[in-house]
């Protein structure tokens, strides 16, 4: 599980037994918490009235066929009659929507080794979902995030929620948590699997606020579902688990474990994004982030032809110490406050620690995260970029030059 500022990328769920007995605790949980007769009573007459309702829309459903047949002899609807044409229009495009591309997402199983206290290893099973993007004469192309397939041992992929197939890797891109599988049109032949069908990718720029979305995916490791919702905010910029700032689309549709990797769809059934996060916290309902489709594309694009995208990499997260933060923790200097450093990394190689405080990069003063962040990606991999830092020590404060070498946060990883 990784929460960056506040954002929760879902780590693959475990996959769960079906079973309709998982709700009895929650069940008895609530008759505990409210045990007495008259909440009883209260609930049944909830549940009536539920019926009733269910009811009057089955019936309000079937005024609007015949409101139909008879609107189209030429009588002009009363405003009544116009609600209710616009409720099963919506009602019917949702359904739609969901039928035209639940056959273009899948459900990801994965399975990682994990080591005990006595180094034996241990597989844990995770789940997270993936949208069919391309064909060719041998393979499906699936798109998906890349947190849902890190160091994962083995991949496999169901169409139906029963049927798994193993995957194989074609790339990702860490940086903006995008990875793309592959699977053999051989087995999923031989699986009996044929009702496939490759997603349409829509225009996420188009998007409006408050336009309805649906979210697909294998949410909690269940199998494929659907959740209703809007589109909140466009631009919304959140942080990957690699500290690289990405924007995205923010909805309310309902974005829980397993639905990572999964679509983001309008009502005319096309992707408009990939579903990767949400903003934790307590008082927090509500706020999940999709991927646009624009920039899936592109970097879907870039995978199927390199493999790989590049990004050029130094290997730490930080945050900005400004002047008044300075002054609160009687910190030596302003700058980018370095709070992790990847083991490993040129960062790490080149003698950067936990506590230095960037003041130059590149040549660049270094006044905030930000702008460290805006130059990284300008320098070229394989290269050396000078960078200065501020370091307290018990023998005092120094500035220190170090030599850090660029690398590539994509380098390959296989399963």
């Amino acid at each position: 599980m990784n929460n960056h500022e506040g954002y929760y990328y879902e780590a693959p769920k475990h996959k769960k037994t079906k079973s309709g007995g998982k709700l009895l605790p929650i069940l008895l949980t609530v008759a505990v918490a409210f045990g007495s007769l008259g909440f009883g009573l209260s609930a049944g007459a909830a549940l009536m009235n539920e019926s009733s309702a269910v009811a009057g829309a089955a019936s309000e459903m079937d005024m609007s066929h015949t409101l139909v047949g008879e609107l189209v002899s030429g009588r002009e609807p009363d405003a009544l009659e116009l609600q209710l044409l616009r409720f099963s229009a919506n009602e019917s495009s949702v359904i739609g929507a969901i039928r035209e591309v639940s056959d273009s997402v899948v459900s990801i199983n994965t399975t990682t080794v994990h080591r005990d206290l006595f180094n034996r290893p241990i597989l844990i099973p995770g789940a997270g979902s993936g949208i069919i993007s391309a064909e060719n004469d041998d393979y499906i192309f699936i798109i998906t995030n890349h947190h849902v397939i890190e160091n994962a041992e083995t991949v496999q992929i169901s169409i139906d929620d029963y049927i798994s197939v193993l995957a194989a890797p074609v790339g990702s891109d860490r940086e903006a948590d995008i990875a793309v599988i592959r699977v053999a049109k051989a087995d999923l032949h031989d699986a009996g699997v044929h009702n496939y069908k490759i997603a349409t990718f829509g225009d996420a720029s188009t998007l409006e606020i408050g336009q309805s979305v649906i979210a697909m995916g294998n949410a909690m490791g269940e199998g494929q579902s659907a959740t209703l919702g809007i589109v909140s905010a466009k631009g919304r910029e959140i942080l990957t688990p690699n500290n690289v700032p990405v924007e995205t689309i923010q909805t309310d549709a309902a974005i829980n474990g397993g639905n990572s990797g999964g679509a983001l769809v309008n009502l005319r059934g096309e992707v408009i994004g990939v579903n990767t996060a949400k903003l934790a916290g307590v008082g927090i309902e509500g706020i999940g982030f999709a991927i646009p489709s624009n920039l899936v594309q592109e970097i879907f694009e870039e995978i199927m032809e390199r493999s790989t995208v590049q990004r050029p990499f130094v290997g730490f997260l930080g945050f900005t110490v400004d002047e008044e933060l300075m002054q609160r923790y009687n910190l030596p200097s302003q700058g980018a406050f370095i709070s992790e450093v990847t083991r490993d990394s040129g960062a790490w190689e080149a003698g950067l620690r936990v506590g230095d405080i960037i003041i130059g990069f590149a040549g660049e003063e270094i006044e905030m995260l930000d702008r460290l962040l805006e130059l990284i990606p300008l320098q070229e991999i394989g290269s050396y970029v000078d960078v200065v830092v501020v370091r307290a020590s018990s023998s005092g404060v120094s500035e220190i030059a170090l030599e850090i070498e660029i690398r590539d946060a994509n380098a390959p990883r296989n399963f």
